[in-house]
């Protein structure tokens, strides 16, 4: 059979242009991700045409999910034999999906697109590895990027999808060209080009049958939905949708730029703190789209359109609290943001504080501790916000910093003596932050409790030499203590 001009193939050239575009300038080998049917077979034919042409090294990754029976094992066999059939390194494996879903308790879908990205991104390691021992001693190669073989029929697929269920832009803004580590240089070629390019070039290819089946809402958008808007509305509609997303993602680009202007939020192992005022300060829209990325950046976390409409109505409206789905536990007080996983502990620790100096708390802020003559202090009893002091009479060995205990009781100076947590809630500290409050040890004995004051047996009295801590809280954590800026800033009070 005559192979057509691989100049003048339509899709060759969609596949060369979108290389030139969308792979880093230094990226010099391409991982195609084969299934074996065929949008990955017409996607790896074509770069394997082109890769001399374009200076690329070429490999290739599939995985078998072992949920078609004899079915799976076929497809691998077959891409298998089309790599080796042209010499294309591959790199298989196997994976029980549908045992994952279980176990974990997500759809089948969900399971077997995190074990193919899982497996994508190994391949990539393994081959960046081999690209550096066989670079040994030259400058280390930039690493792989996949490519993917989303088609514009894909695209228009996803849109709709979204659509039905309700997104918002990023929904149907559709699959990105290209992201970091990925490429989809088919994304504007539809399936039909594409099976008439295996057709043209003689390439078989295997067909999985879950793809034909009706239960699955995508199969159902492609072969009734799809079909009969383009048949009925609009013969191009394809293409008509694709746009659209291309579009729209072009939009979501600028309203980033501008959510690029608002504070980031500030995260404490595993709880993250966002100051509202700013969000209160631009458009709905902008502060949604900001408090879904900095989910997304700092707990891992991706919010549907509604639970992420939840979370801004909290941090825009009164002081509260909320569940906004994806796991998440949200308070809003004191013009500050909290949002943390609902099983989220707080973290144990300890500091010993034997000398004078500033010690960082990783979470607080830091503790400036040092000694100053009763001269030097002046008449202070010792209940400022920020600044406690104890009498050097009593505090006789290092002091010691931990989380507090259940249970735990306190006789602050001039206060009754009471349980620790109930001391923080009448102080109005939230909850969520109480575990997380440095309670100063001497000898096994509590003798301050921050940010709320000294112990009454080891405060100094006035005209006292005293041993002085410092509170210099962080200023994401500042409000929620009652504490004014310039503590947060390190003044004193």
């Amino acid at each position: 059979m005559s192979r057509p001009d691989k100049k003048s193939d339509p899709l060759q050239e969609a596949v060369r242009r979108a290389l030139r575009q969308l792979l880093p300038p230094d990226c010099r080998h391409v991982i195609a991700a084969l299934s074996g049917g065929a949008d990955s077979v017409a996607m790896t034919h074509a770069l394997f045409t082109l890769k001399e042409e374009l200076g690329l090294a070429l490999s290739a990754v599939h995985l078998n999910h072992l949920m078609r029976g004899e079915d799976a094992f076929a497809d691998e066999a077959f891409v298998a034999a089309f790599c080796a059939e042209r010499g294309i390194p591959l790199h298989a494996a196997r994976v029980d999906v549908r045992a994952q879903a279980k176990e974990r308790r997500i759809g089948e879908e969900q399971a077997g697109r995190e074990a193919r990205y899982a497996l994508f991104e190994q391949a990539a390691a393994v081959a960046h590895f081999a690209d550096a021992v066989a670079c040994a001693g030259q400058e280390p190669p930039a690493a792989p990027v996949v490519a993917t073989a989303h088609t514009a029929s894909d695209q228009a697929e996803t849109l709709l999808l979204n659509l039905l269920r309700g997104s918002g832009l990023e929904g149907l803004a559709g699959i990105p060209p290209a992201r970091p580590g990925f490429v989809r240089p088919l994304l504007e070629v539809t399936r039909a080009e594409v099976e008439d390019y295996c057709r043209r070039h003689g390439l078989d290819y295997v067909t999985d049958s879950t793809n034909l089946e009706d239960r699955y809402r995508r199969n159902r958008i492609r072969h009734h939905l799809l079909p009969q808007l383009e048949a009925e509305y609009n013969p191009n509609l394809t293409r008509t949708l694709c746009r659209t997303a291309s579009l729209l993602r072009e939009e979501a680009a600028l309203l980033d730029a501008l959510v690029d202007d608002l504070p980031a939020a500030r995260s404490f192992a595993g709880l993250l703190l966002l100051p509202t005022a700013p969000l209160k300060a631009v458009a709905p829209a902008l502060a949604r789209r900001h408090l879904r990325r900095e989910l997304q950046r700092q707990l891992g976390v991706t919010l549907s359109l509604p639970q992420a409409e939840r979370l801004a109505e909290l941090a825009l409206g009164g002081a509260g609290r909320c569940q906004p789905g994806g796991g998440l536990m949200a308070h809003h007080s004191c013009g500050v943001l909290a949002v943390m996983r609902r099983d989220w502990q707080p973290p144990s620790y300890h500091l010993s504080v034997d000398r004078e100096g500033l010690y960082p708390l990783f979470f607080f802020g830091a503790l400036r501790v040092s000694r100053q003559t009763g001269k030097e202090i002046g008449k202070n009893s010792g209940k400022g916000a920020t600044i406690h002091r104890l009498s050097c009479g009593i505090i006789l060995d290092a002091l010691s910093l931990r989380p507090p205990r259940q249970g735990e009781r306190c006789r602050l100076v001039r206060r009754r003596e009471a349980p620790l947590a109930h001391l923080m809630a009448e102080a109005g500290i939230p909850a969520f932050l109480r575990p997380l409050m440095p309670v100063v040890e001497c000898g096994g004995e509590i003798v301050a409790l921050a940010p709320l004051g000294p112990a009454e047996q080891a405060a100094a009295a006035d005209g006292e030499d005293a041993l002085v801590l410092e509170w210099l809280p962080d200023a994401a954590i500042a409000p929620f203590l009652g504490l004014p800026d310039g503590a947060a800033d390190g003044g004193t009070k």
